[in-house]
């Protein structure tokens, strides 16, 4: 698994990539260690257990917020940041929440597939098979169901 740097996050900054970010493209990341223990302090500020941050994965970057997704020692979490858009201000905001972790190879956190696939009911079916419908016939003639 290949790993990008970031370079160093800004002191002064609330953001993990320094507010120069907002042209990262997301993917797996590796951080320094002042950034992965701003985010490790992130996320225990917010109540949840993190020992060491294992894994980072930037998921969406614009100018004044970051989505990470981070897996802990104790388990994975989505982490959304945004500063107060000020100048020169340190004050953030930051929601951790739990999530269901994925393979160790893949994002920290597991998202479910969505759309139709094997297993799915499809919502929109379409006509029937003329032959189907054929055969169908008799038994909803009369209004008649079993």
């Amino acid at each position: 698994m290949a790993a990008i740097a970031c370079g160093s996050s800004k002191p002064d900054s609330p953001l993990i990539l320094g507010g120069d970010g907002a042209s990262a493209a997301p993917g797996p990341r590796t951080l320094t260690s002042s950034q992965s223990r701003s985010l490790q302090r992130k996320i225990t500020a917010a109540g949840e257990a993190c020992e060491e941050v294992a894994q980072t994965y930037l998921r969406d970057v614009t100018a004044g917020a970051e989505a990470w997704e981070v897996r802990c020692s104790e388990g994975a979490y989505t982490v959304l940041l945004s500063s107060d858009g000020q100048s020169g201000s340190d004050k953030s905001r930051a929601v951790v929440r739990r999530c269901v972790e994925g393979p160790f190879d893949e994002p920290p956190c597991f998202a479910p597939r969505t759309g139709y696939g094997y297993g799915r009911r499809n919502r929109n079916p379409g006509p029937l098979n003329p032959e189907l419908g054929k055969l169908l016939e008799p038994m909803t003639k009369g209004g008649k169901t079993d």
